[in-house]
Parts: C-alpha cells; sequence; structure tokens
C-alpha cells in the first residue's frame, strides 16, 4: 500500500508542490492499482513518511507536512504521532494520546519486528537536526520507547536503508551534513557506504566479541577465526570507490 497524490491537487502545474493523504491499492496478481474510499479521519498531508504493515494494520509515522494545508507554503510541520489505517475495513483509526513520544521526522527508516514497530533516524528540519535513536513502538499498548542497543552505532542521517534479514536489521547509507557544515544543514550534505547490524537475538559468542572490543580485552590468546571476526567487527565497512582507469 501506497499514499498517492490526492484529487484535489490534480492540476498538472500544481500537483509538484501538493502533498498526499490519500491510499491506493496494488493488486499483485494482475498489477493493478485501486485507489482506496477511506472512512475516518484521514493521516495529515505528507512526504517523506514510513508506512508500514503489522498484521492488517498499517502504521504511518513522521514525514512532512504543511502547516496550512495540503500545499507548499514553507511552513513546515512534522507530525510525531502514530496514525493507524485499518486495511480490512478501510478505515483510519484515532489512536489515543500518548505520554512519550520520539521527535517528529522525515526521511528515516521504520520497520516491524515480533509484532512491533521500530523507527531509527531521519531528519528535522524545524530543529534543523539529524537524529541516530532508536524507539520502539508497541501497537497493543500504543505506547512507544526508546531503545539503547549496545554497541557503536550509526551516526545521525537520513535517508539510509534499512532491510530485517531473519533476527538482524541491515542498515546501509544514508546522508548526513558535511562535518565542516555542523549537524543540521539541509544541503551540504555527504554521503555515507558504511553498513551496520542490528542484531536482535545477538548469541553468547557474538556479546563475549562486543565485551572484547567494549574493554580493550587481550586477544592474542584468542583461536585465528575469532580474531577475524573481531577484526572485521571493528574495520571500516564503507564501499571503496570505484578504480577509475589511466587509460
Amino acid at each position: 500500500t501506497t499514499l498517492r497524490e490526492p484529487a484535489m491537487c490534480s492540476m498538472p502545474l500544481m500537483s509538484a508542490d501538493c502533498f498526499s493523504n490519500d491510499i491506493h491499492k496494488l493488486d499483485t496478481t494482475n498489477m493493478m492499482w485501486t485507489l482506496i474510499s477511506a472512512k475516518g479521519t484521514p493521516a495529515r498531508w505528507r512526504d517523506f513518511h514510513s508506512a508500514t504493515i503489522i498484521g492488517t494494520k498499517m502504521y504511518v509515522f513522521g514525514g512532512r507536512a504543511d502547516r496550512f494545508g495540503p500545499l507548499h507554503s514553507n511552513n513546515e510541520i512534522y507530525c510525531n504521532r502514530i496514525k493507524v489505517f485499518d486495511t480490512e475495513t478501510n478505515s483510519w483509526l484515532d489512536s489515543p494520546p500518548t505520554p512519550v513520544l520520539p521527535e517528529g521526522r522525515r526521511s528515516h527508516s521504520a520497520f516491524s519486528y515480533n509484532g512491533e514497530l521500530y523507527v531509527f533516524g531521519g531528519y528535522n528540519a524545524r530543529l534543523n537536526r539529524h537524529f541516530h535513536d532508536l524507539w520502539k513502538f508497541n501497537p497493543v499498548s500504543l505506547s512507544w520507547r526508546k531503545i539503547e542497543p549496545k554497541g557503536k552505532g550509526p551516526c545521525p542521517r537520513r535517508r539510509q536503508c534499512c532491510c530485517r534479514v531473519g533476527d538482524k536489521i541491515i542498515l546501509f547509507g544514508g546522508t548526513s551534513p558535511s562535518p565542516e557544515e555542523g549537524m543540521g544543514d539541509e544541503f551540504d550534505l555527504m554521503d555515507h557506504s558504511d553498513l551496520y547490524i542490528l542484531d536482535f537475538s545477538p548469541s553468547l559468542k557474538t556479546l563475549c566479541k562486543l565485551a572484547v572490543i567494549q574493554y580493550s580485552l587481550d586477544q592474542s590468546c584468542l583461536p585465528h577465526d575469532i580474531r577475524w571476526e573481531l577484526s572485521a567487527m571493528t574495520t571500516n565497512s564503507t564501499i571503496s570507490r570505484p578504480i577509475v582507469s589511466s587509460q
């Protein structure tokens, strides 16, 4: 399911400057799109948000909107409340306010694991800030909790790729402000080519290796394969640039 451009902004000259809050459904058996006639109070018009399916419900978080409506007026707002869409009834559901909320953001990553929603990173132009925090949303209790993973995590960034593989989240790339420009500039950005792994179910071996790294323990007595794995865990994981031929 994806959010598409609303009918009220379908004029050719205005469509590029218009936010959206309607829903289209793709039937993967015949690859046909259908505009959903949704019931309830829809999510606010926005872009750069996330929409994550857990069971039969879609959880919309974040994104950039305009304070005055669906058209860009340079009065950006960043919603930090979850909006839920029920795909069985085609209805937007009302969610009660929660006492703890992450900052509103756009261009973040969102994924589900064990029936819960996770949000990482992103950017808020009003705060002039990039994020590298990790939050978990429980759709049963409708509550947020900030997660503090062990180990060294990614720097503040947006536009990164997050893919779940089993019990691990593979995070790659993204963009951050150039070091010379501080941590919030909108345009002076640098692209990352690094990779991080978030392990939700680490083995005892993995936890021991993390302890060796964290406390700088002596590795000389460890087997060669363990030393190699420790080296791989602490070596720069960026992709090298293509070699330019001199021909």
